[in-house]
């Protein structure tokens, strides 16, 4: 069952649009002799998106009834005219059109768009057109490429985009059987999604302090709005010390990285810190904003808060705020991502805990969503659940498809290890099927790993996705830490 992005037309944005703008803050009613004004796209600084899905376009002076949404390429005008739910006086939501009905827009290419009003015509902001993959998860297959250096768990891990042909990965802290590291691995990312030969050869500064089960993000001039040519990444809360109990942080740690050389920079510790500390909390970055879901607390329970941040242009973060739609449930160990104006949630474990590398069962197949809008978080629906209720697992989403995969779940290892699943039109997840086939399956067996999605499409234009680390799942006691790094080579 392969759903791919391309089947999900206009009328999934329009859905979302309601939620969307319910979120964003209306600042007076619009004067309609004011001049509208477009302050960016998706809080990003060089935004971009496919054909056919929406955008989040941010300013002032829209009114508080719809105008239009112009989209222009090379002398062709396609006029958008949003749904009233998808329009405020300060934020909408439009559908990225075709073009105008008669020619179709150059893709990959560049649109300018503006908002009209009875107050007259925006300032025009550039929207870069991107093509769309599709694959089969079924034919995943997977190598073996360029070990880490050490033997981790609890690690983080982030990419980091630089260009059409070259782009850098990025590893922090973990637990090394014995204690926590403060250590930072870059490497470099070929289009067939391997690392190069050595994780040392690029320079990357130590962390401050030693951490394992932390958040860790990168933001960039594609999903923030930190200035053009410039990347952050932020290593968020975790546990500095396995002898603690559980031995949560509160801190943030931010880094620069050199989207030339790969090279990690000194890391600076923020002056805003999360409100509370917490151990393996769920942590993404979407459209300019960091979202960080559970975790467990000091007590060693989990959490239900939802707390965001706004990424500012220097890499530096707005004060957290705490969300008045909390997480339905308690977790830590779950894992998070945004997609189509919504907030998406997966798994975690609802179990108190002193020991985050504890292979203990309680891991729930629960997945959620809540719309996300300038940081603002909407109630929660409940959509449908994966077949394991795996915790300390890792996912990969690539085009609208999501490969949920590792971790700790009942059943004999291979058993619906990798589960794949799509998004519908409406914004729930279509039924989780098992890539059972042992050809298809990664043979990690692992948990408490990290995961990324290559920046890089494979030189058949296939996405590439990498496992690193983890612990090895065993029936009886924990088992060795890994230093492998896996990367599916097919499709």
């Amino acid at each position: 069952m392969n759903r791919v992005i391309g089947k999900m037309k206009a009328l999934y944005w329009i859905s979302l649009a309601t939620a969307l703008i319910a979120t964003a803050p209306l600042i007076g009613c619009g004067s309609s002799g004011k001049k509208p004004v477009i302050a960016n796209l998706n809080s990003s600084t060089t935004p971009s998106s496919p054909i056919g899905l929406a955008i989040e376009i941010n300013g002032s002076g829209f009114q508080s009834a719809p105008g239009k949404v112009i989209f222009t390429q090379n002398g062709i005008a396609a006029t958008v005219t949003p749904a009233a739910s998808a329009w405020s006086d300060t934020g909408i939501v439009a559908v990225v059109p075709t073009g105008n009905g008669t020619t179709s827009f150059t893709v990959p290419g560049t649109v300018t768009v503006t908002v009209k009003t009875s107050g007259g015509t925006s300032n025009g902001m550039s929207l870069a057109l991107v093509q769309t993959v599709t694959f089969s998860p079924n034919n995943v297959t997977w190598t073996t490429t360029t070990a880490l250096p050490a033997t981790l768990t609890g690690l983080r891990a982030v990419a980091v985009p630089a260009s059409t042909t070259g782009s850098f990965v990025a590893v922090a802290g973990g637990y090394n059987g014995t204690s926590n590291v403060n250590s930072v691995y870059a490497n470099t990312l070929a289009t067939d999604g391997t690392v190069g030969a050595s994780w040392t050869a690029i320079q990357a500064q130590p962390l401050p302090d030693t951490r394992a089960h932390h958040g860790m993000v990168i933001a960039h001039a594609g999903n923030s709005l930190v200035s053009a040519g410039s990347a952050f990444i932020y290593v968020i809360g975790g546990q500095a010390n396995p002898a603690d109990t559980p031995g949560g942080t509160n801190t943030v740690y931010m880094s620069s990285v050199n989207l030339t050389t790969g090279s990690v920079g000194a890391w600076t510790s923020l002056t805003n810190t999360l409100p509370q500390p917490l151990v393996a909390p769920a942590a993404t970055l979407y459209n300019g904003h960091i979202y960080v879901i559970g975790g467990l607390t000091s007590s060693g329970a989990p959490s239900n808060t939802v707390y965001s941040a706004a990424v500012q242009q220097d890499g530096t973060l707005s004060a957290w705020s705490t969300s008045t739609n909390p997480y339905p449930v308690s977790i830590a160990f779950g894992q998070a991502f945004g997609f189509g104006g919504n907030l998406y949630v997966l798994n975690g474990d609802m179990n108190a805990s002193s020991d985050p590398n504890a292979q203990s069962p309680g891991g729930i197949p629960d997945v959620r969503f809540a719309s996300a809008h300038n940081g603002v978080v909407g109630t929660w629906t409940q959509t449908q659940s994966t077949i394991k209720a795996h915790s300390k697992n890792v996912i990969w989403l690539a085009f609208g498809q999501i490969i949920n995969a590792e971790g700790i779940y009942s059943g004999s290892p291979g058993s619906s290890e990798l589960e794949r699943s799509s998004i519908n039109a409406d914004a729930t997840l279509a039924s989780w099927n098992g890539i059972t086939s042992s050809v298809n399956q990664i043979g990690a067996n692992v948990y408490n790993a990290t995961a990324i999605v290559s920046p890089l499409q494979s030189p058949t234009g296939n996405p590439r996705f990498l496992l690193l680390g983890g612990q090895a799942f065993t029936s009886t006691t924990p088992g060795p830490l890994s230093s492998k790094v896996y990367v599916n080579n097919a499709p």
